[in-house]
């Protein structure tokens, strides 16, 4: 029971972190990066999917690659000269394919850009 208790200690203290948790405020970006792009990575059955790939890719500039974490979560920044029309984002993990990806509306360029990402077991 002890070693259950410490592993979700452990977690909890840990999620924060991997999701992001750099308390990122679009409006008063000081360092240059740009809005924090954001989403969940679920299966079709609304599950998240820990440790699928996720790809940010600009329209032109480098792409930015990361994982999702134990909650399918992801987030990260491209640079601040890129709009959110100018950014594709894809997911994938073996044994998985993609089957959506859907932007939330109304979202510019001074906000966290929300993008959700759907996979489909095979």
């Amino acid at each position: 029971m002890r070693i259950l208790i410490r592993t979700l200690v452990a977690v909890a203290l840990v999620t924060p972190a991997l999701a992001g948790g750099d308390d990122y405020d679009a409006m008063n970006d000081t360092e240059g990066k740009g809005p924090a792009y954001f989403g969940f990575v679920r299966d079709t059955r609304g599950s998240p999917v820990p440790n699928a790939e996720v790809v940010l890719k600009p329209k032109q500039g480098e792409a930015v690659m990361l994982k999702s974490n134990v909650l399918g979560l992801y987030r990260s920044h491209v640079t601040k000269e890129v709009t959110p029309a100018e950014v594709e984002v894809s997911c994938g993990k073996t044994g998985y394919k993609q089957t959506a990806v859907a932007r939330r509306p109304g979202q510019d360029k001074d906000m966290h850009i929300e993008t959700n990402c759907t996979l489909q077991r095979l």
